[in-house]
């Protein structure tokens, strides 16, 4: 992953001041202010509820309406097009895409739609096979997407986000009802593309050792406002997770050097 970008919000940068979000008549975002530098990588963490998922659906243009400023590539989001947004922002969502009648490139090829007039289709073909390459399902192009397991399904999604072309991925629990396996491989393919591409990624997660391991910088949320900021080191100063998440954490050392600590919520006494 990439940490020592400059900071700055030109061409894949995130810049969100003041966003607050209503819906229905309740407050789901309430003055939401950070910034991602051009090809970092960030976690967004926090329980159930904490807004963690409509955060996103703003940066992707998904959930309007909201108030404040909300850059991606320098340009507020609500000002651009359907496909302006789509050249600068990805989106994975939560689950999978279920019962669709498409084959994995059929699919794929799908996310090249904002680039369609401007690039080629030599291009296009490139983007689609050099997505399912990265991703590993090469060998799935021709297979409906309803025939593959939770896994593959999820490399599906990734490769199309790839395909896609933006300079900003956004993933709402990429590695939701994984195996530990499909989870590590999950993971190391969202830094390969963080780190080979320059991509900022921006990914949702309940998993705190996750979002420890593999970030540049967390953000956590509670009651749709962010509580916390910073580098991973920092969320091990006394009374953060316990605020964030409403309960204590057991400690354990891998006993490496430098090697974050591994965190365990304390079991209840029976």
């Amino acid at each position: 992953m990439s940490c020592d970008r400059d900071a700055g919000y030109g061409d894949n940068g995130i810049k969100i001041t003041g966003l607050s979000v209503e819906l229905g008549g309740r407050a789901i975002l309430s003055g939401v202010s950070f910034d991602a530098a051009p090809g970092s990588f960030l976690y967004v963490i926090g329980r159930n509820g904490a807004g963690k998922s409509t955060l996103l659906k703003c940066v992707a243009g998904v959930t309007g309406g909201y108030k404040g400023e909300l850059l991606v590539g320098g340009q507020e989001v609500s000002s651009l097009s359907a496909r302006d947004r789509a050249r600068r922002v990805a989106y994975v969502p939560q689950g999978s895409p279920g019962d669709v009648p498409y084959t994995v490139s059929d699919f794929i090829e799908m996310s090249r739609y904002p680039w369609r007039g401007i690039a080629s289709e030599a291009d296009d073909r490139r983007a689609v096979s050099g997505a399912m390459e990265l991703t590993g399902i090469t060998a799935f192009a021709g297979r409906r997407i309803s025939s593959l397991s939770g896994g593959e399904r999820q490399k599906a999604m990734i490769a199309s986000a790839i395909a896609q072309g933006s300079g900003i991925i956004l993933m709402d629990e990429p590695t939701t009802y994984l195996d530990y396996a499909h989870q590590v491989e999950t993971i190391n393919l969202m830094a390969r593309v963080n780190r080979e591409h320059g991509v900022t990624m921006l990914v949702v997660t309940h998993d705190v050792n996750l979002a420890m391991g593999f970030s540049c910088k967390i953000v956590a949320m509670s009651g749709g406002r962010v509580e916390w900021t910073g580098p991973p080191s920092g969320l091990l100063e006394p009374g953060w997770l316990n605020r964030i998440f409403g309960v204590q954490f057991d400690r354990y050392s891998s006993g490496r050097d430098g090697e974050l600590p591994v965190l365990v919520p304390e079991r209840a006494a029976l």
